[in-house]
């Protein structure tokens, strides 16, 4: 079974890689803390 994490619409196969893709586009707006609450409590884990 593959599992895979969802967040603004975009598909990622580990959390690791979702922060890593997606923190250079948040970093203007956000502190590292920020992002990290922001992805812990949007980031959706989806098992297929």
């Amino acid at each position: 079974m593959a599992s895979f994490y969802k967040i603004d619409g975009a598909k990622f196969p580990d959390l690791e890689t979702l922060k890593n893709s997606l923190w250079p586009l948040y970093e203007s707006r956000l502190s590292k803390d920020e992002f990290d609450k922001y992805v812990s409590e949007k980031a959706e884990k989806i098992e297929q």
